[in-house]
């Protein structure tokens, strides 16, 4: 005869419950469902409080412990945020500090960005996922997986969380680390680069395509953490060559994309600092990190792809209309949406072509609401080499989207064509992106047309 406990664990295999759910579905009385529940013990996670209680039942189907969970905070001290629960049937329960249990139906959305990803997210899985038992294929990871390779060498992820005990003591016992010189950074980033572009180097879970490696550098205001680009080393014989063009645009948008943080940065929009370093026929662009103060301290950072997820859902929108209803749902300040939208203007009238929800994030010491990161990724994409190979030098025509007002998309305007004054003034693009600067004026004039005739 099938006990009560097994018509539990039948009933919470699905998915969380409450008490009620249960004991109807199965027909038995609260009380004999309170003794069942209070037999099984440890198998049990209770999620949310109060009247509010819901049950689920730990999955040890995945091979998961449970997983501390640490928070790092702007002063390298580290704080027990609580414990990730695998339950049935394939949902976690955060049991917090607090002793409130917070359910998710996969990764909780702020775990989502710490995922192996991008260029320094294949590098981690071709140096680890052998030792993992794991396909080399991030697309071929689960959430399960994920985690597994979160503990197991997620020292250095995005954000200020560390998973499991391991990284905790790993963090406690790390050296202060030793600032690459300014005089070093050429050679030294020339050699970070070759290492990480073989798979050599990985730890970071910060994503996007472009090479990348993270460093901890000397910098005018002092040591800090850095996200380095860079552009490939060119090794074809003969100018002009497909693999040259593809390089040498490269270098290009690298320049680019400072240029357009430097004119933010200096109209009093928060930017990330950038440099822009050549050596050797390569060129690297250093970005600061702000999920990074200092040698140790941390800070939370969130895109909006997984805040999205989360409170809206609705990743197929503009920034502007995503920024919007988070604003009137009080998860970010109508000043945080207004900067959105005029960053998301410059963007469209500078020809950036990739403003998914990974390139803009927002960030948060205490919870709600949250504030907008400093910008990052913000260049002319629309020039980008294609896969085919294509260098192209023209902008499809500017969507002044109505979700921007009039006035915002005056302000980007202005600084549109401030920064195409710094980038014809600059002396280190290419001549072959000449073609690129002519073909972004006349997109800015277009624009500027109408633009004009919006009241």
């Amino acid at each position: 005869m099938i006990s009560h406990t097994d018509h539990i664990r039948s009933k919470l295999a699905n998915g969380p419950a409450t008490a009620r759910q249960v004991f109807e579905k199965i027909g038995i009385s609260q009380p004999t469902f309170s003794r069942a529940i209070l037999a099984m013990g440890h198998e049990i996670v209770q999620i949310g409080a109060d009247k509010a209680i819901q049950y689920s039942i730990r999955d040890k189907r995945r091979g998961l412990e449970d997983i501390p969970i640490y928070r790092i905070d702007v002063d390298g001290k580290i704080k027990a945020l609580g414990v990730l629960v695998a339950v049935c049937p394939d949902g976690f329960v955060m049991q917090q500090a607090n002793g409130v249990g917070l359910h998710s139906d996969s990764l909780p959305w702020w775990l989502f960005d710490m995922r192996p990803q991008g260029f320094l997210g294949r590098a981690f899985a071709l140096k680890y996922a052998s030792v993992l038992g794991l396909s080399t294929r991030l697309s071929d990871w689960s959430d399960a997986h994920v985690l597994r390779a979160l503990v197991a060498h997620g020292l250095d992820l995005v954000g200020n969380l560390l998973l499991g005990d391991a990284a905790r003591e790993r963090f406690l016992n790390l050296s202060p680390p030793t600032p690459i010189l300014v005089s070093a950074k050429g050679g030294t980033y020339a050699r970070l680069a070759k290492e990480v572009s073989s798979g050599d180097v990985a730890g970071s879970s910060v994503g996007g395509e472009q090479p990348k490696f993270t460093a901890f550098v000397e910098t005018p205001d002092g040591p800090c953490h850095v996200l380095v680009k860079f552009s490939l080393l060119d090794t074809t014989p003969l100018s002009g060559s497909a693999s040259n063009s593809v390089i040498e645009r490269w270098r290009d948008l690298l320049l680019a994309e400072h240029l357009a943080l430097e004119t933010l940065a200096d109209s009093g929009f928060l930017a990330a600092r950038s440099c822009v370093i050549d050596h050797g026929g390569q060129r690297f662009l250093e970005v600061k990190r702000f999920d990074r103060v200092g040698a140790v301290g941390r800070r939370a950072v969130f895109s909006l792809t997984c805040v999205d997820a989360e409170f809206v859902g609705n990743g197929i929108a503009s920034w502007p209309v995503i920024a919007t209803q988070l604003a009137n749902d009080g998860h970010i300040t109508q000043a945080c949406a207004a900067s959105v939208a005029l960053l998301y203007a410059f963007g469209v009238l500078i020809g950036n072509t990739d403003m998914h929800n990974g390139n803009l994030a927002f960030m948060s010491d205490h919870g709600h609401p949250y504030a907008l990161s400093p910008a990052y990724d913000m260049l002319p994409m629309g020039f980008a080499p294609q896969s085919s190979g294509e260098i192209r030098t023209k902008l499809l025509s500017a969507n002044l989207h109505a979700s921007v007002s009039n006035v915002v998309w005056v302000e980007a305007l202005s600084l549109a064509t401030a920064f195409l004054g710094r980038a014809k003034a600059e002396s280190r693009f290419s001549d072959g992106f000449s073609a690129c600067l002519d073909a972004l004026a006349c997109h800015i004039d277009a624009a500027s047309e109408k633009i004009a005739r919006l009241a």
